[in-house]
C-alpha cells in the first residue's frame, strides 16, 4: 500500500467519480486504505484477510460473546448442519458463477465473420494512433501503446500552450495554460507508470484510468466557446489535434480495460475452480467428523472445539469471500468510466472555471 508521501497522484482513478484528494491526514489514509483494498492489493491477499477476519470474528464471538461457548457450540443450529449447508451453497455458487463467466467470455468465441471485424477495427485504431503520433509502427504492448498516446498528449499540450501566448489574449493564455499545465502534469506522472508495466497487471489499468479524459474534454469545449475571437487556424488546429488525441486514448483505453476485465474473470473462474473443491472435501470431511466429544480440551485458552468450527467455515467461505474480492476491483473498474466524453458524476455544481473537483 503506497505511503502517505508517495508522489503518485491520489485521486480516484476515474472520470466518474473524479475528486479532489482528501486533505485531512486521517481521510487520506483512509482513502489510500480503502483504494489499496478494493483496487490495488492481490486479490488472493484480500481473500486471505477476509477468511482471517472471518475466522476471528467467530472465535470472539464464541468466546466472548452473550452465551458461554458450550451453549455456542450445542445450542441452535448445529455446526454439523452449517457445514453441511455451506456445502451446497459452495457448489451452487461456483457452477452458477462459472456459468456466468462463460457468458462473459462467450464474445470472443465467435464465428470467422466476427473475428476478422475485431481484427480490422484493431489494426484500424493501429493505423490511426500510428498516423496520429507520427509513428512508423505503434508498440504491440498495450501498456507502451497508451504510453505512446499519453506523450503525443504531452507534446500536444506543450505545442498549444505555445500557440496560446502568442495570441495576445492574456484571458485565453490563462485558461489554455491551466489546462495544458494539468494535462502535462498528469501526463507525466502516467507515462513513466506504463512504460514500466505489462499488460495484464492491475497497476497498467489503474495508471491509464488516473489520466481523466472528461475534465480535458469538458475544458477544451469551454475554452473555444467563450474565447472564440481568440482562434487563429494554428490555435485551432492545435485544439483540433488535442481533441482527436484525447478521443484516440479514450477508446483505446476502453478498449484495453475491457480486455483486461474479461480477463479479471477468467482469473476468478481459475480461482474458484482451484478453491472450491477443496473447500468443498474440506467442508465434508469436517461435517462428518465434528461432534459434540471431538477435540476436546483447550489450546491457548480457547476452546479446541470453537477453534475446528471456525476454521472449517472459513474454509467454507473461500469461494465467497475470492468472489467477493475480485468483485470488489470489478464493481469499481465498472463504475470508473460511466461516462465516454464530457460528463461527470459528481455532484450539481462542481464545475468551475477550473474543471471538475477543483472548486471545493
Amino acid at each position: 500500500m503506497p505511503d502517505e508521501g508517495s508522489s503518485q497522484p491520489i485521486r480516484k482513478i476515474d472520470d466518474a467519480t473524479f475528486d479532489a484528494p482528501p486533505r485531512n491526514t486521517a481521510k487520506r489514509r483512509l482513502f489510500r486504505t480503502k483504494r489499496w483494498f478494493l483496487l490495488d492489493a492481490n486479490r488472493y491477499a484480500v481473500a486471505l484477510s477476509l477468511l482471517s477476519a472471518s475466522f476471528v470474528a467467530i472465535v470472539l464471538i464464541g468466546s466472548f460473546g452473550p452465551v458461554p461457548v458450550r451453549a455456542f457450540l450445542t445450542e441452535g443450529v448445529s455446526p454439523g448442519t452449517v457445514l453441511v449447508e455451506l456445502l451446497k451453497a459452495i457448489v451452487s455458487v461456483v457452477v452458477i458463477v462459472l456459468s456466468i463467466n462463460q457468458l462473459v467470455l462467450s464474445p470472443g468465441l465467435g464465428p470467422v465473420g466476427d473475428q476478422q471485424e475485431r481484427f480490422d477495427q484493431s489494426i484500424d485504431l493501429r493505423r490511426e494512433v500510428e498516423d496520429r503520433v507520427g509513428m512508423e509502427v505503434s508498440p504491440t504492448s498495450p501498456a507502451a501503446f497508451l504510453a505512446a498516446l499519453l506523450d503525443a498528449i504531452d507534446d500536444q499540450a506543450r505545442h498549444l500552450e505555445e500557440g496560446a501566448s502568442r495570441t495576445g489574449d492574456r484571458a485565453f493564455e490563462r485558461q489554455t495554460t491551466a489546462f495544458t499545465r494539468r494535462a502535462i502534469d498528469e501526463a507525466e506522472s502516467v507515462s513513466p507508470l506504463l512504460s514500466s508495466g505489462r499488460f495484464g497487471k492491475f497497476d497498467v489499468i489503474s495508471a491509464a484510468l488516473r489520466f481523466s479524459i472528461s475534465e480535458k474534454i469538458w475544458s477544451i469545449r469551454r475554452i473555444s466557446k467563450t474565447h472564440d475571437d481568440s482562434f487563429t487556424d494554428p490555435v485551432t488546429e492545435a485544439f483540433d489535434e488535442m481533441r482527436e488525441l484525447l478521443r484516440q486514448y479514450t477508446v483505446a483505453r476502453e478498449y484495453l480495460k475491457t480486455v483486461y476485465i474479461r480477463e479479471e474473470y477468467i482469473r476468478l473462474s481459475e480461482g474458484l475452480l482451484y478453491t472450491g473443491l477443496p473447500a468443498i472435501i474440506l467442508t465434508f470431511c469436517a461435517s462428518q467428523i465434528y461432534g459434540p466429544g471431538v477435540f476436546p480440551g483447550q489450546a491457548f485458552g480457547i476452546e479446541r472445539r470453537l477453534l475446528f468450527v471456525s476454521g472449517a467455515v472459513s474454509v467454507a467461505l473461500a469461494p465467497f469471500v475470492l468472489l467477493i474480492s475480485y468483485v470488489f476491483r470489478l464493481a469499481a473498474m465498472s463504475r470508473s468510466t460511466l461516462f465516454v466524453g464530457p460528463f461527470d458524476a459528481g455532484k450539481e455544481g462542481e464545475r468551475t472555471e477550473d474543471g471538475p473537483g477543483h472548486g471545493r
